[in-house]
């Protein structure tokens, strides 16, 4: 039998395991993202704020990925991620029917660029603004999407200009189990390194 000391230890003990287990409960309860980060990937909150050009190739070679990865599903946008952002480049491939509903773009610095080389921007559905509406009409009076490839290619490639968030797809870094350095997979073409999971996501307008 315990007596009335120790039973009360072992009330404050579980008290203590309660509340230190609480909040990560509540976070599992909140954390309810029908895809990763969904609510920072259709947010038309950054919509308004000064944009800033950013070069493909400077975002390629010097934006520094952050430690985001696919176990980060309701991570909110920080650092970098709450810019607005100008990008110039070459349409190389567009995939209309993704199943999260957005339009997928790749896009290369110029239009020799391998395509490989490429950053990724989204437009999401509709239904989750006008904004977007209007960024997928100005993008479909620039390109004929009934001429598409079955994969999606743009041939030639169409420069156009797009106003969107910064944001960092790390869903895709794919850390080794066995160790070693983590790497990018299964992002579309744009795999050349942990810097290309950086994308124009989601985008707001869209310029020749």
């Amino acid at each position: 039998m315990y007596n009335e000391n120790t039973m009360a230890r072992l009330a404050v003990g579980l008290g203590v395991i309660w509340l230190l287990l609480l909040p990560r409960a509540a976070h599992g309860q909140r954390c309810a993202e029908p895809h990763y980060r969904w609510s920072e990937k259709v947010d038309t909150a950054l919509a308004t704020r000064p944009a800033t050009p950013a070069l493909i190739s400077e975002i390629l070679t010097a934006w520094a990925p952050p430690s985001l990865t696919s176990n980060d599903a309701c991570a909110p946008r920080g650092g970098r991620e709450d810019s607005l952002v100008v990008v110039t480049g070459w349409v190389r491939r567009m995939r209309l029917h993704e199943s999260d509903g957005d339009w997928h773009i790749e896009l290369t610095d110029a239009a020799t660029t391998p395509v490989t080389s490429c950053i990724i921007a989204e437009i999401p559905a509709e239904t989750y603004g006008v904004i977007y509406r209007r960024a997928r009409g100005a993008l479909a009076a620039l390109v004929d999407t009934t001429k598409l490839s079955p994969s999606g290619d743009v041939d030639p490639p169409l420069r156009v200009q797009l106003t969107g968030a910064a944001f960092y797809d790390g869903y895709h870094q794919k850390q080794p189990t066995g160790g070693g350095a983590s790497h990018p997979v299964q992002h579309g073409r744009c795999n050349s390194s942990l810097r290309a999971l950086w994308e124009v996501h989601p985008v707001y307008r869209v310029n020749p």
